[in-house]
């Protein structure tokens, strides 16, 4: 069976990760060729490139939509899949119009996430892009894939019980180890061998919720001044963050890294590892924490209730309420034996339900179960 999987692969966050760790592990199946066509090069091209696959890139900044969809058409005439299996808006759009064009057997369609809330242009152009992709994957694909429950709910709504599967997001363990170790870490970022280190990862966008974390910082500082706080990663909030973080008087208290390609080590230094979305899919920033044995508090939104058993492997709290999330940080301080059985038990999560191995033999047994159709 020929499986083509076509992707933006302009970032390196929690889709691009899922992908790889999926095709890390359907490269180890049987009975399978498998390509791969992005529309942009990066990290996510390196790292497939490093796996027995076809690998094409498409440079969407050298090319209109038109022309994607010639050389698409070209390739997949070449390759002749039978399931072209396609990620986000732009790809999923052109690579199902394409797929049907040639006739292509099936196309199968992931939602990572609900659409993030935007303004102005950037929400207009948003709206567009959701109402073609909506129309689009009502009538071309065969199969919509949710990474959680909470989504699959939704998309049946849309398109149909019959229609939708969920396929939890996993997490390759082989893969997360740690280059630098946490006092060495430390050393290099001037965090104090005394300070409570709180973190977060993920791009700096209102959907994350880092303005509520920052105010919670502000509360927990009365009664814990040794709280430190760590953001990793970048993006447009980031000026307005700094700004915030100088008026509460935290400037001190608070490292803004960037974007940072090796996570893991900072994720694997922080005492307690914060999560608190407006809105997620299944995060795999937060597969990756519960894999390190990382503590963690996340907001009750979307599929992450499906991740974080509360009270046994974190603490879930309400979103955007900043005294909630402050208290339970400040109940994990408090209680580092309990912290640490909270890392245990999320660890053992992780291996049990969310391993890349997991989820590429449900990915792969909705592929054979198309293909006998």
């Amino acid at each position: 069976m020929k499986v083509c999987h076509v992707a933006m692969g302009d970032l390196w966050a929690g889709a691009e990760v899922q992908l790889l760790a999926l095709m890390t592990h359907l490269v180890r199946l049987q009975g399978f060729e498998w390509s791969v066509i992005l529309f942009n090069e990066g990290r996510l091209a390196d790292e497939l490139r490093k796996l027995p696959l076809s690998l094409t890139v498409i440079p969407e900044r050298h090319h209109s939509p038109i022309a994607i969809a010639f050389r698409l058409a070209k390739i997949f005439r070449q390759f002749r899949p039978d399931i072209v299996h396609t990620h986000k808006y732009k790809d999923s759009i052109l690579g199902a119009l394409v797929a049907r064009f040639v006739r292509v057997s099936h196309v199968v369609r992931v939602v990572h996430g609900m659409p993030e809330p935007f303004r102005g242009l950037r929400n207009v152009k948003m709206v567009g892009y959701t109402i073609v992709d909506r129309l689009v994957t009502g009538r071309l694909i065969d199969k919509v894939v949710a990474v959680s429950s909470d989504i699959e709910k939704v998309l049946a709504r849309t398109y149909g019980s019959n229609r939708v599967v969920c396929i939890h997001n996993g997490i390759d363990l082989d893969a997360v180890h740690v280059t630098m170790q946490r006092p060495e870490m430390r050393r290099v970022w001037h965090i104090n061998d005394k300070a409570v280190l709180i973190g977060t990862v993920g791009r700096l966008v209102p959907v994350k919720g880092h303005a509520v974390l920052l105010e919670a910082l502000r509360i927990l500082r009365r009664s814990h001044p040794n709280a430190t706080l760590l953001f990793v990663g970048d993006g447009p909030l980031r000026g307005h963050l700094e700004a915030e973080t100088k008026r509460l008087g935290l400037d001190q208290s608070v490292i803004f890294s960037g974007h940072q390609a090796q996570s893991y080590d900072f994720i694997n230094m922080m005492d307690i590892f914060v999560l608190p979305s407006l809105h997620e899919g299944i995060p795999m920033v937060l597969l990756e924490a519960f894999a390190l044995k990382r503590p963690v508090i996340a907001s009750r939104v979307g599929g992450i209730p499906e991740v974080v058993s509360h009270g046994h492997s974190g603490i879930l709290v309400s979103p955007a309420d900043a005294d909630e999330l402050a208290s339970g940080i400040g109940d994990m301080i408090e209680n580092p034996a309990k912290a640490a059985a909270f890392g245990e038990a999320g660890r053992s999560q992780v291996e049990c339900e969310f391993s890349a191995s997991m989820m590429a033999n449900r990915t792969a047994a909705m592929y054979r179960s198309l293909y006998k159709n």
